[in-house]
């Protein structure tokens, strides 16, 4: 049975929605801010991971900042069988940050999605080469982001 969000739960997740400081201790910071000691907001946050509630903590890169100028949607068309293999592949990359598969339509076939980020097109057009080399999947198209409109998380 899951247990409803309580309160203090509810205010550890929007403590933490803007990101961490960038600090030696930073769960410490946010454990001041809501009035608890670090080990509480640890426990709480390893509870809710436990129950589902938070499925991640991760990282977001401000890539631009860091020097990635190109970023590459490539997408396959991979026998159903053989996508899991082909994502496992794909997913080794450094430069690849997302992976999954979808259904494809009679108007785009197209089943695996892999987000990959370079320096330059050049750098992502190596790594799909690299990808089609080690799967022997080369039935893709490489869609190059021009421009990014949006890009925020989920928010409670």
């Amino acid at each position: 049975m899951t247990l409803p969000v309580d309160d203090l739960d509810r205010r550890i997740v929007q403590a933490l929605q803007d990101g961490l400081a960038i600090t030696a201790e930073p769960y410490a910071a946010v454990a001041r801010q809501l009035g608890l000691a670090t080990e509480v907001l640890l426990e709480r946050l390893q509870a809710m991971l436990g129950r589902g509630e938070v499925r991640r903590i991760g990282a977001s890169l401000a890539h631009r900042k860091a020097g990635i100028q190109a970023n590459v949607m490539c997408v396959w068309r991979i026998p159903p069988e053989k996508v899991e293999s082909a994502a496992s592949v794909a997913s080794q990359f450094n430069a690849v940050s997302h992976c999954y598969e979808r259904a494809g339509t009679p108007d785009w076939p197209y089943n695996l999605y892999a987000m990959i980020h370079g320096q330059s097109e050049d750098d992502c057009g190596a790594v799909i080469r690299a990808i089609c080399e080690r799967t022997g999947q080369s039935d893709y198209v490489a869609l190059l982001s021009v421009r990014e409109f949006k890009k925020t998380w989920t928010r409670i």
